[in-house]
């Protein structure tokens, strides 16, 4: 416990990771300020910015709060309209409030796709014969009508948080291993009483706690921003009404994560949240066991973590292409030299290095045979952390029959950093008996 308790002051008292958690928690913030700030409504003719837009429409919406019916449809239409107006360089409509824009987009033949795309609404159509009304007939769960802006807020928030808890724990866990290296102290700390297996394991455990740390407080915070100035009303709502881009899907008759309670797909998305920040945690001590400079660990953890999804923006426009084929591969190629780790060096130079071969080699072939059946893609931390994977993992267990596909790269995420970790021990024992 006391060198845990050690290694964790080391991790928190560098002026490199508090400067950083200020500055990553600095540009949390003004995201949070300018959501609100930016905030606009239209009730009556009246127009309110800022936080005073978000409480009329909250108050508004409150009024009609509960399961949705034909007649509060109406009664919302005659008491707001529709919204009309357009401006340049404003997507949405200007005179729109939470109430009309929510009929509007579901309820009736209006739309909006740009300043110079859309159609001011002029009717409204029956529940049943709307397409969310279908959704919830084959689901058989009732609409439900509240304000559920606080949970897209909350997403979205989320997924900013969680890139910039990525380049906190870079810079903040690159130095665990490596300091030690970069300074000339491993012989030092490894003759203490303790040993260098209850040294290791310290670290490992600090820096383990920092990430899931870093991770609970952004959560954390966003939570209180969200119930502070939004509400978290519309947990029972369907998914497709709180999330921002995500739409309502007809596939298995309804039955996918559109129509989820808005609630569980926000937990869901946190776990996934989670799942990244601890592969990226475990990523970054990895290569710093490897390096002797925390600089020369931060950027080989960058190049694993964003050279997968690099090379697939560029070749994603040719499936066949070598350029996609290596994005795909390029996800087992880091693990695979991680594994060369774990190869005994007391074996004969020619089988240990035949060892070193296979473990890189081994794993990409495994990668290209599986690559159609498992989408290793979206295991990379930085897809966890994107708006979307909810749903395209959803779309595929339904539209490729891969029940197990959740399962599967959830678990394969844990392998992966379990494996990074693992040959981060090993690589920095080895690093003492050389």
């Amino acid at each position: 416990m006391r060198l845990y308790k050690m290694e964790l002051y080391k991790i928190c008292s560098k002026k490199l990771f508090l400067f950083s958690a200020a500055a990553a928690f600095s540009i949390l913030l003004l995201y949070m300020y300018s959501y609100v700030e930016s905030s606009t409504t239209t009730i009556n003719g009246v127009k309110y910015t800022g936080y005073q837009a978000i409480k009329m429409d909250r108050q508004i919406t409150a009024k009609y709060s509960g399961v949705l019916t034909d007649e509060k449809i109406r009664d919302i239409v005659e008491n707001y309209g529709f919204p009309s107006g357009v401006e340049e360089r404003h997507y949405g409509f200007v005179d729109s409030n939470y109430l009309n824009t929510f009929i509007m987009e579901f309820f009736s033949d209006g739309y909006f796709q740009g300043y110079d795309n859309y159609q001011v609404a002029t009717r409204t159509y029956p529940i049943a014969e709307t397409e969310l009304g279908q959704a919830s007939a084959a689901v058989g769960k009732p609409l439900q009508l509240e304000y559920t802006y606080g949970w897209q807020i909350f997403y979205d928030i989320l997924s900013i948080g969680a890139l910039l808890g990525m380049v906190l724990i870079l810079l903040s866990l690159s130095p665990v291993y490596a300091d030690e290296s970069y300074q000339n102290t491993q012989q030092l700390l490894f003759t203490t009483k303790e040993g260098k297996q209850k040294d290791i394991a310290a670290k490992i455990a600090a820096g383990m706690t920092v990430a899931v740390g870093i991770f609970a407080v952004i959560v954390l915070l966003d939570f209180l921003y969200v119930a502070s100035f939004y509400g978290l009303n519309g947990g029972d709502c369907f998914s497709c009404q709180i999330i921002g881009d995500e739409f309502l899907s007809a596939y298995h008759n309804y039955q996918n994560c559109s129509t989820w309670g808005g609630m569980y797909y926000i937990v869901y998305y946190i776990f996934e949240c989670f799942l990244g920040f601890v592969e990226v945690a475990a990523v970054s001590l990895y290569f710093s066991s490897h390096c002797k400079s925390p600089f020369q660990a931060i950027i080989l953890s960058v190049m694993c973590l964003f050279v997968p999804v690099f090379l697939n923006l560029l070749g994603r426009d040719n499936f066949r292409g070598i350029v996609f084929l290596l994005s795909q591969l390029s996800i087992l190629l880091f693990p695979g030299i991680a594994l060369m780790s774990l190869v005994p060096d007391t074996l004969h130079p020619m089988v240990y290095r035949i060892g070193k071969v296979l473990c890189c080699v081994l794993p990409m072939l495994v990668g290209q045979y599986f690559r159609y059946w498992f989408p290793f893609y979206y295991s990379v931390p930085v897809l966890l952390f994107s708006n979307g994977v909810v749903r395209d993992l959803d779309f595929i267990k339904y539209h490729e029959g891969f029940s197990w596909v959740r399962q599967g790269v959830f678990g394969f995420v844990i392998a992966v950093s379990v494996l990074y970790l693992i040959c981060s021990w090993q690589k920095y024992k080895n690093s003492y008996s050389s």
